[in-house]
């Protein structure tokens, strides 16, 4: 009892941040900080298969659409379920995606949407994500560059 009574103040400051710091290194939503080992796949177009490949990958797939303005997207001989993109992050889509057995397959009308749900389960720490599109190569500029006529040399 006299420890407690001659280190009070240390004991106050202390111990909050001990407890704060537990609670974030336990927590449940946070990143993983080393964004070069999980954008390596996006550069190597790795995480980018067409829906022909996938359906050749082996394990139970599960096709999320990620459905925006267009609705519902059924696959055929493949468990998939739809949902927006922003609610990516609910515990119930989370751990249904985790407890999945084979890859997971992010579907979109959008693949800018598709990429960025991929980084942020990337992030979180899933594996066996993939981007379903058509055009493996949306990344490309298609369009012939022209510089803005706006804006003037300095003279």
């Amino acid at each position: 009892m006299e420890l407690i009574k001659r280190y009070k103040v240390v004991i106050a400051i202390v111990l909050p941040i001990v407890i704060l710091v537990l609670i974030r290194s336990l927590g449940t939503n946070h990143f993983k900080t080393d964004a070069i080992k999980w954008a390596e796949p996006s550069v190597r177009r790795s995480n980018i298969i067409s829906f022909d490949k996938a359906v050749s990958l082996p394990g139970n797939k599960l096709f999320v659409n990620l459905v925006g303005e267009n609705g519902i997207f059924k696959t055929p001989g493949m468990k998939s379920i739809n949902i927006p993109a922003d609610s990516i992050l609910n515990k119930k889509v989370l751990h249904s995606l985790k407890n999945n057995n084979g890859p997971v397959l992010l579907y979109s009308s959008e693949n800018d949407v598709s990429a960025r749900v991929w980084m942020i389960l990337s992030q979180m720490g899933h594996t066996n994500i993939y981007i379903v599109s058509d055009d493996p190569e949306n990344e490309v500029m298609k369009n012939k560059f022209r510089p803005d006529t706006l804006i003037r040399p300095e003279l």
